[in-house]
């Protein structure tokens, strides 16, 4: 035994052949020790590219939702599904391979070994982490917010982008379409704690401008006017605090808000979880017609239409004389605007009066109202509602 093992060179420590197998091994250790480590260093590297390009690709998304221009409202929005960034995979070499490996067409490809002693998963750093500022803007629509009790008198605001508000939303010639609202709120409609709105979530919370944001969402909100409106009334139509439902969006037709179809199912929805709790329905606003300006047969079922929706939202929500104030429209898509307005004007209706917006100073799209039209709309619906309903008694109870 001991004669055999000292002839082999390689078992003898006072053989140099033995320290030289001896030091191959160690450099062989310690190569692979170096590959894993790069490995290592690839996967992070490879997580916080995906990171980095996710959240970029999400940032361009939020800037493409705002680039759609309001002269395009009628148009169905078209969604862009882009792929994910590849997902990039390293395969590295390892010479001879032991337990944690798996030979594979001869390329190895490392497994992640598993034991008391296994290194816990890969974390990056937090600091490394692409980080997003949450937008604070609307903060008021949080859903999470404290509910408040219902108000005593509620008033429906319906129809199309003018009475969604338009007024100082600018367009930023320096970013292809990009809009914002500037945030500019007259007096006449400043927030008072006695004017409440039904969110997007159904709860009752304080009324500020831009009243539609969550709503109208699509597209980018501004002033319209439901808070001129709600600030002229107050203190005028009863006791107790006004309410206001926002259902309006921007670029619809008078068919999209026949029953059945979302616009309307939604509307009465909404109008009746605002009287779930309490409090009565006493109106409702309607501003609508400038996407039924583009054709003749438009024109010829518009008056129909209208008649159609005013009877079955008064029946749906047992309201058989709920009054209706409507808006004849100032601008439109199409050559058919004064055809829409002789409708809108001459329609005879019990409970439904018309307010004339002719005259209403346009923003540069020639097709929304400014800031300070929109304050002298609310103001002008105030007056007329006032006028015809405002001190006689009406069918305005709870809806059921």
């Amino acid at each position: 035994m001991n004669s055999q093992g000292q002839d082999d060179p390689t078992r003898n420590p006072s053989s140099s052949r033995f320290r030289a197998s001896r030091l191959w091994k160690l450099c062989l250790d310690e190569t692979k020790a170096a590959i894993e480590r790069r490995a290592r260093l690839n996967r992070m590297l490879c997580i916080l590219m995906a990171s980095y390009l996710i959240n970029k690709d999400d940032d361009d998304n939020d800037d493409d939702d705002n680039d759609d221009e309001e002269e395009e409202e009628e148009d169905s929005q078209k969604q862009v599904l882009q792929s994910p960034p590849p997902l990039i995979f390293y395969v590295i070499p390892i010479y001879p391979p032991k337990n944690n490996t798996e030979k594979r067409n001869d390329t190895v490809v490392s497994k992640p070994s598993i034991g008391p002693h296994s290194p816990s998963p890969f974390k990056p750093e937090p600091s490394l982490i692409p980080e997003t500022k949450p937008d604070t803007s609307f903060s008021h629509l949080n859903p999470k917010t404290p509910e408040m009790e219902s108000p005593e008198q509620i008033f429906i605001l319906s129809g199309q982008s003018n009475m969604a508000g338009r007024g100082g939303v600018l367009r930023d010639h320096t970013r292809h379409h990009y809009q914002h609202w500037d945030g500019v709120v007259p007096p006449e409609s400043q927030p008072d704690p006695s004017i409440l709105r039904l969110n997007a979530h159904l709860h009752w919370e304080a009324a500020r401008e831009p009243l539609h944001a969550d709503i109208d969402a699509r597209k980018v909100c501004g002033v319209g006017p439901g808070m001129s409106f709600a600030n002229a009334v107050r203190g005028r139509v009863g006791e107790g605090r006004i309410g206001l439902v926002p259902c309006a969006v921007g670029g619809t037709a008078i068919k999209e808000w026949a029953r059945g179809e979302h616009l309307y199912e939604n509307m009465v929805k909404r109008a009746r979880e605002s009287v779930k709790n309490g409090g009565e329905i006493k109106g409702l606003l309607w501003y609508q017609g400038e996407s039924d300006t583009s054709s003749q047969h438009d024109v010829d079922v518009y008056h129909g239409n209208m008649v159609r929706l005013i009877e079955n939202v008064r029946h749906d929500l047992a309201l058989p004389s709920l009054p209706i104030v409507q808006v004849a429209i100032c601008s439109g898509d199409g050559k058919y605007l004064e055809k829409i307005r002789e409708v809108q004007l001459g329609m005879k209706v019990e409970n439904v009066v018309c307010v004339d917006a002719k005259g209403s100073e346009l923003k540069e799209d020639h097709l929304h109202l400014t800031t300070k039209a929109q304050i002298q709309l609310g103001q002008k619906l105030a007056d007329a509602y006032l006028k015809h309903f405002g001190s006689a008694e009406s069918d305005c109870h709870p809806a059921l």
